[in-house]
C-alpha cells in the first residue's frame, strides 16, 4: 500500500513538473564582457528581479548559470518577450542631451555626407527636428559601418531612436559639451515616477532634479524653447521632447504618446540599479 501511495505520489509530482515548464517561458541572457564573475552575475540577476518586480510581474525566477557566464529567466508562457526584453538587458544609463536642429545637421555634416544618401531624409520635418535621417533595420547596418569608419564629429553623438512603425530607426544628432558629456546624466536626477491624467491616454513622466542640476536644466531650457532635448537611455534615444516653457524648479514633466511599454521602462530603470555587466538576449 505504502509503495502504490509512493508511486501515485511520484507521478503526480512529475506530472506537476511537466506541467509547470510546458507553461513557463524560458529566456537566456549572455554576459558579452570581460572580467565576468560570480559576484557580478548574482548582482545582476538581483538587479533584473528587481525589475520585473517593479514592471508588474509577480510569476517568474531568475537563476545563475556560472560556467557559461548566464542568467536565466523563467516567465510565464504567455509572456511577451519584446515587452520586457530592455528590462533584462539595458544597462539603465540614463542621460539628457540637447539637440542639432535640422539645418544644424546640414551645416555640421556637411551636404555632401554619405549620411544623407544612406538614411531618409525627405520625411516631413520642423526646423526644430533633431534627426539626421531614419531607415529600415537593413540599411541600419550600412550605416553603422559608415559611422565606424567615417569618425567622430565635433561636440556631437549620433544615436539610434526606438523603432517607430511609421519611420523605422531614426539617427539623432545631440549635442555633447567639450568632454563628450551630455547635459544631464543619471547621477542628476533625484526621482522619475509616472502620473496618469483624468484621461487615462494621458500619461506624463515626472522627473525631479538634484538641487545641484537645477539652474543647468534652467539654462538650458532658456537657451532651447522651442527645441528638442533628448531623453537618452544606453546610448539609445528613448524620448525628444520639445521644449515649451522654462523649467525652473528642477521638477519635469514629459507628455506624449507614449505606450505602455515607453512609460514603464524609464522609472523601473531608474528605479533599479544599473546593471554591472552587458547581455544579450539568446534566441
Amino acid at each position: 500500500m505504502y509503495l502504490m501511495l509512493s508511486i501515485v505520489i511520484s507521478i503526480a509530482l512529475t506530472s506537476s513538473i511537466q506541467k509547470t515548464a510546458e507553461n513557463s517561458k524560458n529566456i537566456t541572457l549572455q554576459s558579452t564582457g570581460k572580467n565576468v564573475t560570480t559576484s557580478l552575475l548574482n548582482q545582476s540577476a538581483d538587479i533584473i528581479k528587481a525589475r520585473l518586480k517593479l514592471y508588474g510581474l509577480t510569476i517568474f525566477e531568475v537563476k545563475v548559470s556560472v560556467d557559461k557566464g548566464q542568467v536565466n529567466v523563467q516567465l510565464p508562457d504567455n509572456t511577451e518577450v519584446s515587452e520586457i526584453d530592455g528590462l533584462l538587458i539595458s544597462r539603465g544609463e540614463l542621460a539628457f542631451y540637447e539637440t542639432y536642429t535640422h539645418n544644424e545637421i546640414t551645416d555640421l555634416l556637411k551636404p555632401g555626407n554619405q549620411l544623407f544618401k544612406l538614411l531618409n531624409s525627405d520625411q516631413e520635418k520642423n526646423d526644430a527636428d533633431p534627426r539626421v535621417g531614419c531607415t529600415n533595420s537593413e540599411n541600419r547596418k550600412k550605416t553603422d559601418e559608415y559611422l565606424r569608419s567615417a569618425g567622430t564629429v565635433n561636440n556631437c553623438k549620433l544615436f539610434w531612436g526606438v523603432e517607430s512603425k511609421k519611420s523605422g530607426y531614426c539617427l539623432f544628432a545631440l549635442k555633447t559639451n567639450k568632454e563628450g558629456n551630455p547635459l544631464l546624466m543619471r547621477s542628476d536626477i533625484e526621482s522619475v515616477k509616472i502620473a496618469t491624467m483624468k484621461d487615462s491616454q494621458d500619461t506624463k513622466i515626472q522627473i525631479k532634479l538634484k538641487p545641484s542640476a537645477i539652474s543647468v536644466f534652467a539654462d538650458a531650457t532658456k537657451s532651447n524653447l522651442n527645441k528638442v532635448i533628448a531623453i537618452v537611455i544606453d546610448d539609445q534615444v528613448y524620448s525628444w521632447p520639445v521644449v515649451r516653457n522654462v523649467i525652473e524648479g528642477g521638477e519635469i514633466e514629459v507628455s506624449g504618446s507614449f505606450t505602455e511599454k515607453e512609460v514603464n521602462y524609464f522609472p523601473v530603470l531608474f528605479n533599479s540599479e544599473q546593471l554591472p555587466l552587458s547581455f544579450k538576449l539568446l534566441r
